[in-house]
Formats: structure tokens, sequence, C-alpha cells
């Protein structure tokens, strides 16, 4: 990979800013200074400085965040806040996209990443990743109620029944949900389905990662290597 490419890639600054850096000689491969942009670097084995500070080379970043309410998951929007403005500059700057989105009031577990293939295959209906979420409900559910859900329901607009979903009650109007779909307001339109609603609505995993619990509500944290293998 070029020089200059290499560190626009490390710091999320322009080509020719990064250029300009490699001209000065800012930049040391090996610990020899360079100053032609076009060198190569061996992604496998050279050790890059810029003004003596290591740089970090990643093809693609993968974030776990815990959405707090009051947040979108587009990258950009005129009225809202978007989960880019949970992130640093550095983090921001290479626009992660969420692999599904959560509404602006609904709080828990978002992927986020640059690599699109990865993020297709946790959103791809075909893949049938569930995700796990914990609904309060405004009345209990009703056994009937929650064979309804597990068997599929017809959505408010739709003329196909949403596939089965898993539900178990976990408290006095608490419920665990599991769905494999995406479809807008999901989850709210299926309790309205059998004439409820949802009061609050948090997601809690998504195929087998699950939201870290010492993630306050807006933090962050890169995934593992194993939670990214999930989807490779």
């Amino acid at each position: 990979m070029r020089l200059d490419r290499f560190v626009s890639k490390c710091t999320n600054m322009g080509r020719a800013q990064a250029t300009k850096l490699v001209r000065k000689g800012n930049v040391e491969i090996n610990s020899s200074k360079v100053n032609n942009p076009q060198t190569k670097v061996k992604l496998e084995s050279d050790t890059v400085k810029l003004n003596g500070e290591l740089l970090e080379y990643k093809e693609f970043i993968y974030i776990m965040l815990n959405k707090p309410q009051g947040y979108i998951c587009s990258t950009k929007d005129d009225k809202h806040r978007t989960i880019l403005d949970l992130f640093p500059e550095k983090i921001s700057l290479r626009e992660p996209h969420s692999c599904g989105r959560l509404d602006i009031d609904t709080t828990g577990l978002v992927l986020a990443t640059d690599n699109g293939k990865w993020s297709h295959k946790v959103t791809s209906p075909n893949k049938k990743c569930f995700k796990t979420y914990i609904v309060q409900s405004d009345t209990p559910l009703t056994k009937e109620d929650m064979q309804l859900l597990q068997e599929g329901v017809l959505l408010d607009g739709e003329d196909k029944k949403t596939l089965p979903a898993q539900i178990r009650e976990l408290g006095e109007c608490e419920y665990e949900l599991k769905i494999c779909e995406g479809k807008f307001h999901q989850v709210k339109r299926m309790f309205q389905a059998v004439n409820n609603c949802v009061l609050a609505l948090h997601r809690s995993k998504i195929g087998n990662i699950i939201l870290d619990n010492k993630l306050k509500p807006g933090c962050f944290r890169e995934l593992t290597p194993y939670e990214i293998n999930e989807f490779l």
C-alpha cells in the first residue's frame, strides 16, 4: 500500500494532507524517515510512525454500541442526533453504518462497521439472524397472544404474516422476544397486532453477540476477533 494512503487510512485525514506530511519528513518506516508518498508499506511487517506515534492500520472497524434514547441510526440527519455523534472523530470520519437500525426511542445493542459485506451478513433475511429484544408492554400478554406471536402475525399494511418468533415472559408486562426479520417498527407493530402497546424496547443480542453489560448508554467498544468472526 502507498505510504500516503496508509497514513490517510490510519488517521482519517485527507490524502493531500497525508502527502504533505510525508514530504515534510514527519513519517518514519522502520525508524527511517521517508519523504516519498509513493513508498510502499508492507502491512504485515513494516512499522510506521507519524510524528513519533505508531500508526495502527485497520482495513475495517467493527463497533459495539449501547445506544441511548434520542439518537437515530442514520449517518446523517438534519433534525436528530445520530450514532456518529457518540463516536470520536477518528471513528466518525470513517462513517460506520449500523447493521440494522433501532428507532429513536429504542435502546441497546447496535453493531456498526464500514465493511458492507459484513453488515449484509448481519441484516440479510436469508441469514435468519435472530435479534433479541426486551419488551415492556402496556398490559400483560395472554397465552393466546404469545402463541400468535410465536406463529406469526399479520402487521398493519402487510400481506404476509411475520416469521415465527420466540417469546418468553420475564416478569409483569416484561418479555424477551427473538425475531429474525427487520421490518419497519416490527416489534411495536407485532404487539399492536395482538392489541397491546410497547412502552419500552431494548435490544440485548444480535445472533450470538451479546451487549456488553459494562457499556453504559452512549458508550461503545470495538468488537473482539471472536465477535467479528460470527459474521465473516
